[in-house]
């Protein structure tokens, strides 16, 4: 037995040491993708939480909060049309019981007045336009806009539909392939290999036992992005269990599975783009922080924020879901202690929501203060300042503390 571990103990030492080395330095095995784009915002089902979802409508709102990546989900009509229609039966989207391949596309029949948003039962989206569209619309309607496109069903026909139009319209390199099911991306990467790959399910597993076995850095990866709902999100209102408790362990052990930074890290160093489903407190829950490298690209539902900053003013925003917090016009000073390091004071700040007011001592003594949060993502940003009880820190009441582990800057300034 010692004879063994003589061997093996130094043979897992040197493994151990070569995949960490080649985890964090993946070019030297592998050459990586150049991305044709780099979505920073997407708008999930054309933008669900403020409009009616895949209408023409939600999407264009969703360009105009500069959305740069739309999520559809298609099907095909009875005379095989291509329609943006995350259902296959209408009777959640439309209140008809039929499905969508029974019909023409003459006869789809109008979205409802309000639909219920995804992962936030209880918040209705409404809009005008209750018309379902056709893919062929929204490639011409917005041209050079990336999209991906996610097929449910092994529908071949559909599959070869979509590959021709996206070759029509010469979008083989903004358009994603995305399924959940590796038989159905075996056939749309069939249908058109020139579209970048999303990881389905099975491959995702995989990558996690890839990356856990050390193994990944070894390993060719053909998929461009992966597409995955952060798990905390779904805790909400997705995972089964009806013990909330179990949830949110569940929620926890994915989340710690899923999001490590150096995974995330070296997917991006090898030309993985990682796109992980946030969605703001109006359309679907999100909570944060996360463990993500900074090149971690985000996807939400607008609306992303209530209040959006001009663009011609240096602003600061939520690091964990870019939602605008101040300008920088509004900075009183940098010389503030936060729980969790350095924080600002601000005159006034956008997009937030105070808890209760607490009497606390901070190190300037004693005030009331009441914790705010971003109210897109629900991470506790710092606090405001209710009342002081010391007349020299008077100047303080209504003013507003963000710690900088919570914020960045945005609008491209440093």
């Amino acid at each position: 037995m010692s004879s063994v571990l003589y061997y093996a103990l130094p043979a897992l030492g040197s493994y151990a040491v070569l995949s960490i080395f080649f985890l964090r330095r993946p070019r030297l095995l592998h050459t990586p993708g150049v991305p044709a784009f780099r979505p920073r915002l997407g708008a999930h089902r054309g933008g669900s939480g403020e409009r009616l979802e895949n209408t023409m409508e939600a999407m264009e709102n969703a360009m105009a909060q500069r959305s740069d990546l739309l999520e559809l989900d298609c099907q095909l009509t009875r005379d095989g049309v291509v329609v943006v229609s995350h259902d296959e039966n209408l009777s959640r989207q439309s209140g008809v019981n039929k499905d969508v391949g029974s019909l023409d596309f003459e006869e789809l029949p109008l979205y409802k007045e309000e639909l219920e948003v995804y992962f936030s039962p209880g918040h209705f989206a409404r809009g005008s336009d209750r018309h379902m569209v056709r893919l062929e619309d929204v490639f011409q309607r917005f041209p050079r806009m990336p999209v991906s496109v996610e097929v449910k069903e092994e529908n071949e026909k559909l599959i070869h539909k979509i590959a021709s139009l996206v070759r029509h319209f010469d979008r083989n390199d903004i358009t994603i392939w995305a399924s959940e099911k590796s038989s159905i991306m075996k056939k749309c990467k069939a249908a058109n290999p020139e579209m970048p790959l999303s990881f389905t399910r099975c491959r995702v597993i995989r990558l996690l036992l890839l990356y856990y076995l050390g193994l990944l850095p070894f390993v060719p990866i053909p998929e461009r992005f992966l597409l995955c709902f952060l798990p905390t999100i779904i805790n909400r209102t997705y995972f089964p269990f009806s013990c909330s408790g179990l949830n949110k362990l569940t929620a926890m052990v994915t989340k710690w599975l899923i999001m490590r930074k150096s995974l995330i890290q070296h997917l991006e160093q090898r030309g993985v783009q990682a796109l992980g489903s946030l969605c703001s407190p109006w359309a679907a829950p999100r909570v944060g922080p996360l463990p993500l490298a900074p090149a971690m690209v985000r996807i939400s539902k607008p609306k992303t924020f209530q209040a959006y900053l001009d663009d011609c003013h240096r602003r600061y925003s939520c690091a964990h879901c870019r939602a605008h917090l101040a300008n920088h016009d509004d900075l009183i000073s940098k010389s503030f202690q936060g729980s969790q390091g350095r924080a600002y004071l601000f005159n006034s700040v956008v997009n937030v929501g105070c808890g209760p007011a607490e009497e606390r001592v901070l190190l300037t003594g004693l005030h009331a203060v009441a914790d705010i949060h971003c109210e897109n993502c629900k991470t506790t940003l710092g606090w405001k300042y209710e009342q002081a009880f010391e007349s020299s820190q008077k100047y303080k009441e209504g003013k507003y503390i963000i710690e900088l582990n919570h914020m960045i800057k945005d609008n491209g300034w440093d």
